[in-house]
């Protein structure tokens, strides 16, 4: 794609911003609040915290951010686009003193600061917007640890959540995004493993948490790089600093002549590893299947509308890095276009609902990244916006499902569901056809303009990794149409399978050791069928059908331009380093598109979804589909088993690594601690000898003298008796000695 640098865009203006710190601090209020509440509870013996007292906590302060971030939206709109950003510093974060650069030394500081601006304006309103959602959908979905006292800290974790995400979109330099971004990847460990009693959730929650942390080293190599390099990570001093790199070529970095695009390059892949951890893309999307393992609120807030899109709100936040590092951008795109297609191909052959739905995750994250590695990055975050809904509704669907069927999650143990909870069945419908992209729902505006992106970029004379991508993409379109079908026939029509009646033989085997993710055991319930949940549980999911339906309009092509005149991509245009060239090779371009709109959303998408349909449907004992498993069950079994990724990475890294650590650890124990001890004991046998010597050499020479004149002067004193009569006899004894010696003499 050929791409022209736009102007310089203008400097934030600080403006009286007072109350915008409270987006973020509010959330984080109602985690303080309601933990300590209910700590107190504990600590004093009382009744389990009150449950609406929570509720009140936690929903009014996401609710009023919501409110907050509306209110702040509306002025930005009415704001000139170069003047759409408002910034709020609340203090001097650090304070690095001289920092060497490029040119000399300056003085660097890095504040607590928030940014308002048209990306992250947007990124506020679906954080809070669908965070409150969620957060409605929990108090009913979670009615089980009411009664338990464990519902207070499951509240505290959303909203601690929710306000480690606002850091993470509105923090106004790299080192405030990379707060959030930890914030959140404690966050996901604290709810993925909110059932920590049960093994499955405690080892997927610190799974999620280690391989994230593989993804933040390379993330925090990225940011150093830019730190060394440029002596600042404030986002608006980074633009205009390599906007003046871009201009001078010939500069010498870090004894790298010519080395503007390599070190982009090098920072570009390494802040993309982050985001590979974080947004689950290959190698490191392994966690995110298993993040199942939580609470089905979880994995709509972490897994559908927000964390998971960090690596791309980082990425588009970062476009005038990536802008100047082809080889990254082909990175993403290679990458992306390869998670899409292998992620959906896992979705096929998955019973589980959520793990069905977890997978088709994965993939379009996949599909977000190829946006940004075709630098559509417009289109890559339109993408997260509609797939928040369309994803957060499906999610939250399957939630009500899943506690209709007594907490059952295995869909060949459903069916028959589409009458027994309507409301359910046509939100979860709309929300199916808007991922496979039908027209005139939100994926077909966001996911097929991210196909024409990067096949535009082939078609104007780029590279065939473009071509490629494309038909990697097309392809994981076509598998997601199907997946969705499928998991929709299975869940909602036939017959229900759960009460015993299973007259073809569906019903997945009973398995002993089945927990639900709310650690309970399936115990059937034949007895109570399937029925629509409460209004806080069908309500936000309808809401969130109802976006995934009408938000499309909001970033209508311009080869559609008769259908409105809403463009998200002008919205953010004047945060973007680029923008695509008009050029006279592109005037055909819209014939193209237009046929690929229309192959995309009349031929390859409803061939897609009636083959499933004609699979799963139209034969109610799913011959078809047992047919072909028969005639090819090696292919079934690679994927079914997701490719034995997990045990590749068992058998090639985490096995050897456990392998070195232990190791490692036998090399501590027994020679290092070896020496250590060793040292030790013949120190002390040392000073054993020592003091044996100097007990029994040393003191006895001593106390042999003592007691060698002790006797001596005994022996006189025997002589001192005090008597005179004594004295005179030894006197004359004396002079008889003295004459009879001069006698003799």
């Amino acid at each position: 794609m050929l791409m022209e640098p736009l102007a310089p865009a203008a400097v934030s203006t600080q403006v009286q911003a007072s109350a915008l710190w409270l987006i973020p601090f509010l959330p984080l209020f109602g985690a303080i609040v309601n933990g300590l509440y209910g700590l107190f509870c504990k600590a004093t013996n009382r009744k389990a915290p009150d449950t609406k007292l929570v509720d009140a906590i936690a929903l009014g302060t996401v609710a009023v951010a919501f409110l907050m971030s509306v209110y702040y939206f509306v002025t930005l709109m009415g704001r000139a686009p170069a003047d759409r950003s408002i910034t709020q510093t609340l203090w001097t974060w650090l304070d690095l003193g001289g920092a060497r650069v490029m040119d000399g030394v300056t003085r660097t500081t890095i504040s607590w600061a928030y940014k308002f601006d048209a990306l992250s304006a947007c990124m506020a309103l679906l954080v809070t917007g669908v965070g409150f959602l969620i957060h409605l959908f929990s108090t009913g979905y979670m009615a089980d640890e009411r009664k338990d006292g464990r519902y207070y800290r499951f509240m505290a974790y959303l909203n601690l959540f929710v306000f480690s995400m606002l850091n993470l979109v509105l923090g106004s330099n790299i080192l405030m995004m990379f707060l959030g971004w930890e914030g959140v990847g404690l966050c996901s460990y604290l709810l993925i493993g909110f059932y920590f009693d049960k093994e499955a959730a405690a080892i997927a929650g610190k799974k999620a948490f280690v391989t994230n942390r593989i993804g933040d080293f390379g993330f925090m190599v990225g940011f150093f790089l830019l730190f060394m390099i440029f002596g600042s990570l404030d986002f608006d001093t980074l633009m205009g600093s390599v906007r003046e790199v871009a201009l001078r070529p010939e500069l010498t970095i870090f004894g790298v002549t010519k080395a503007t695009t390599w070190w982009f390059n090098v920072a570009g892949i390494a802040l993309f590893v982050g985001a590979c951890g974080k947004s689950a893309q290959i190698p490191l999307y392994v966690w995110l299947p298993d993040a199942m393992a939580g609470p089905t609120p979880v994995s709509a807030l972490i897994h559908a509308a927000t964390m998971v899109t960090s690596g791309l709100y980082m990425i588009t936040r970062l476009n005038f890095v990536y802008a100047n590092a082809p080889l990254a951008l082909s990175v993403v795109l290679a990458v992306g276009a390869l998670t899409a297609l292998v992620a959906a191909s896992m979705g096929l052959a998955q019973y589980d609902i959520k793990k069905v739905l977890a997978y088709s995750t994965v993939s379009q994250l996949g599909f977000m990244f190829m946006g940004m590695g075709a630098g559509a990055y417009a289109a890559g975050m339109f993408h997260v916006f509609t797939h928040a809904f369309f994803k957060a509704a499906l999610f939250l669907g399957s939630g009500s499902v899943i506690m209709a069927c007594h907490h059952e999650q295995d869909m060949r143990n459903m069916g028959g569901l589409r009458t027994k909870l309507p409301k359910t069945f046509w939100s979860m419908l709309i929300a199916t056809l808007a991922i496979a992209g039908i027209f005139p729902f939100s994926g077909f505006f966001s996911k097929d303009e991210i196909l024409w992106k990067v096949f535009e970029g082939w078609h104007s004379g780029g590279h065939t990794l473009n071509l490629v991508a494309w038909l990697m993409g097309m392809a994981a379109a076509f598998m997601t149409a199907f997946y969705m079908v499928r998991l929709m026939v299975m869940t909602f029509w036939g017959e229900y399978r759960g009460g015993g009646h299973d007259p073809h033989g569906l019903r997945a085997p009973a398995d002993p050791h089945h927990h639900d993710d709310h650690g309970h055991h399936d115990h059937g319930h034949g007895d109570h069928g399937p029925k629509e949940v409460a209004w806080t549980m069908w309500l936000p999911v309808a809401i969130l059908a109802g976006l995934a339906l009408v938000a499309g309009f909001l970033n209508i092509p311009h080869s559609l331009h008769w259908l409105g005149g809403s463009h998200f991509s002008e919205w953010i245009a004047p945060l973007l380093y680029q923008k695509e060239a008009v050029h006279a090779a592109h005037e055909a371009a819209p014939a193209i598109e237009y046929g690929l709109m229309a192959w995309a959303t009349l031929v390859w998408a409803p061939g897609a979804m009636l083959l499933a349909w004609w699979i799963y449907k139209m034969d109610p004992s799913w011959g078809k589909a047992k047919a072909f498993v028969a005639k090819f069950p090696n292919l079934y079994r690679w994927v079914h088993n997701k490719y034995f990724v997990d045990e590749f990475y068992e058998w090639a890294f985490i096995g050897p690594c456990k392998q070195l650590g232990a190791q490692l650890w036998a090399f501590d124990a027994w020679v290092v601690d070896g020496i250590v001890n060793g040292a030790a004991r013949v120190t002390i046998l040392w000073s054993n000898l020592l003091f044996w010597f100097d007990a029994r050499v040393v003191d006895g020479l001593v106390n042999l003298v003592a007691w060698l004149l002790q006797q001596l002067s005994g022996g006189f004193r025997k002589l001192q008796t005090g008597r005179v009569q004594n004295y005179a006899l030894v006197m004359f004894l004396g002079f008889l000695v003295f004459a009879f010696w001069k006698f003799l003499a």
